[in-house]
């Protein structure tokens, strides 16, 4: 088998490894084949207990499912983004969704003390409207460039940011702040069956925009005049990806607070491997980004008695490899792609 046919299968196996490891894998450890008798509803393959019924029904079937999806929706967006901007460290966050997501949790949190459909309610209209703003704000004298968009995702991230800020030096030091800082840090302990329902239809229609016109994204990151010149409707592609980017993090972060590095490390690490063909490396991105979201999460809840936010361990993970990338690389990775 060519090598590349190995790296191709290799990271066609990594999420189907992590899967089983996410399920398997906790403070209440789950072996192999207790998993596939809960799941086929026989005792065939080991005896099952109410217990680990339920605990894998209820919270690590529904948790690992939605970290699976989340990881690959990240790490699609972060891939879309990159090359749009023709940046290789461009993040989600640069088009103020994240950000705003946190500055409408805040809110629910701090201010309106809403249950957590309400929590997740306005951190997803916190991120679609901040990213709502730096459009608006790019498009403003009918000039609409990717120095203006940038440059508006710098001004609503700061002013976001800011707003959080003050809510925290408002919030009550002994229960709303902690709250607010736990779930500005991520974390998948709230995921239930009902919050995957309501984020599988997202993640299907985003990820599936984004891979279906995944070459479109190889065409724009040419440059704008390329892109036009070979017929392809400049402003209106950009702004479909970017709605279906902004879509798929703004419900990842509603759901589970800010996910860090994972965008951003993902393409990084497929780009490496595969080179720097996006119908090759959006979907290699969606299963790299997934696998590293599992391990992290699964890290997070297993080594101490009380779950570390997971965003601590994918930076933990994302920064020594972004600093190996860097030095493989001799610097070509700041070049653009």
């Amino acid at each position: 088998m060519h090598y590349r046919s190995k790296l191709i299968f290799a990271a066609g196996i990594m999420p189907l490894a992590a899967l089983i490891f996410s399920m398997s894998w906790g403070r209440y450890p789950l072996s192999f084949v207790k998993i596939l008798s809960i799941l086929f509803h026989t005792d065939a393959f080991a005896a099952v207990s109410t217990a680990d019924y339920n605990i894998f029904m209820n919270i690590r079937l529904p948790r690992t499912l939605f970290v699976f999806l989340s990881g690959g929706a990240i790490g699609l967006s972060g891939v879309s983004l990159q090359s749009l901007f023709r940046n290789p460290l461009v993040a989600p966050d640069i088009i103020g969704v994240s950000t705003g997501a946190s500055l409408g949790a805040a809110i629910a949190i701090v201010l309106l003390h809403t249950s957590s459909a309400g929590i997740q309610l306005c951190a997803f209209a916190g991120g679609i409207g901040a990213t709502l703003l730096v459009l608006k704000l790019s498009d403003i004298g009918g000039e609409h460039s990717l120095i203006r968009l940038v440059l508006a995702g710098v001004i609503i991230n700061a002013l976001a940011g800011a707003g959080v800020s003050l809510i925290k030096y408002m919030a009550d030091p002994l229960n709303e702040l902690p709250a607010l800082e736990f779930w500005l840090m991520g974390c998948f302990n709230v995921i239930t069956w009902r919050k995957l329902a309501v984020f599988l239809p997202i993640a299907v229609a985003g990820c599936g925009f984004i891979l279906l016109f995944r070459r479109q994204l190889n065409i724009l990151s040419l440059g704008d005049e390329e892109a036009a010149s070979l017929g392809t409707p400049v402003k209106k592609m950009r702004m479909l990806f970017i709605i279906a980017s902004t879509l798929l993090v703004a419900s990842v972060v509603s759901a589970a607070g800010i996910i860090s590095w994972i965008g951003l490390i993902a393409p990084h690490v497929i780009r490496l491997l595969f080179g720097n063909n996006n119908y090759k490396v959006a979907p290699l991105s969606f299963m790299c980004g997934a696998s590293l979201l599992l391990f992290a999460d699964t890290v997070a809840r297993s080594i101490s008695g009380n779950e570390i936010p997971v965003s601590i361990i994918t930076a933990i993970i994302g920064a020594p490899i972004l600093a190996q990338l860097m030095l493989r690389r001799n610097n070509d990775i700041w070049i653009g792609i």
